[in-house]
């Protein structure tokens, strides 16, 4: 999205001072502009989504004022990159712009982590069009924000990828390979429906000693109908503040 301010239409005739303050000012104005506009994309982002967390509340980002030729250029922009996670830009555009929910490193490491239980089809965890949704149990380690931790993904992957056939547990209810403390594993859904769960779809389980708890639920990948006006807030509120802070400033 682009948006032109013209100094000219915005004054009306200039006199020789307005000419040289108008660079001046308006690269202030616009700075200040891009400031606001950030602190209103945070708080409609803290209205709009559940108890986000604060990485994605620090990702709209602007570029200052840079003068190119004859025209003043900046932008308002959402976060694209993430040394050890998931880039904002990438998360966050199916609430933007609407779309497939995004598959996060976890869930595309699923969708290369091999479905070991024979009675699957042999391919992966993961289709490209499911997944892994955790559940309310209460093995479910979460941080303050509500989330899984960081920490249980990590280790429900390694499990995962370092299984093999043999370590599966048994198929019949309440009885494990093993007297085992903890340990991750997936269930494809023809064994979910073999041992009769009362939830029949497919999912990351911890057995503790000789018990099954379901952690994560596979499910299929949700459409999502755009309701973070990011577009629209920057557009309003550049515009409005520009106009406003411009005139304050050439007039100092």
């Amino acid at each position: 999205m682009y948006i032109a301010f013209d100094p000219k239409e915005m004054l009306g005739k200039l006199n020789e001072l307005d000419k040289v303050q108008i660079p001046r000012a308006a690269s202030i104005a616009l700075n200040q502009s891009l400031f606001e506009t950030r602190k209103r994309l945070q708080d409609e982002a803290k209205s709009v989504f559940n108890n986000p967390v604060p990485f994605t509340i620090n990702s709209f980002l602007y570029d200052k004022p840079k003068q190119r030729g004859d025209d003043l250029e900046a932008r308002v922009f959402v976060r694209d990159d993430a040394p050890k996670g998931n880039a904002p830009s990438r998360y966050l555009d199916p609430q933007i712009r609407g779309g497939k929910h995004y598959r996060t490193r976890f869930q595309k490491a699923l969708g290369n982590t091999p479905d070991l239980d024979p009675r699957g089809s042999g391919g992966p965890v993961l289709a490209p069009n499911r997944i892994m949704v955790p559940t309310s149990s209460q093995y479910v380690r979460r941080n303050k924000y509500g989330n899984m931790s960081t920490g249980q993904y990590t280790q429900i992957l390694a499990a995962l990828r370092n299984a093999s056939s043999a370590d599966l547990p048994s198929i019949r209810r309440g009885r494990g390979t093993r007297n085992v403390k903890n340990r991750y594993f997936y269930l494809n859904q023809e064994t979910v429906e073999e041992i009769n769960l009362q939830n029949r779809s497919p999912g990351v389980f911890l057995q503790r000693g000789r018990s099954l708890y379901r952690i994560m639920t596979e499910t299929r990948l949700p459409t999502y109908s755009a309701k973070f006006k990011f577009f629209d807030i920057s557009a309003m509120s550049i515009t409005n503040e520009f106009n406003k802070r411009f005139r304050e400033n050439i007039l100092r």
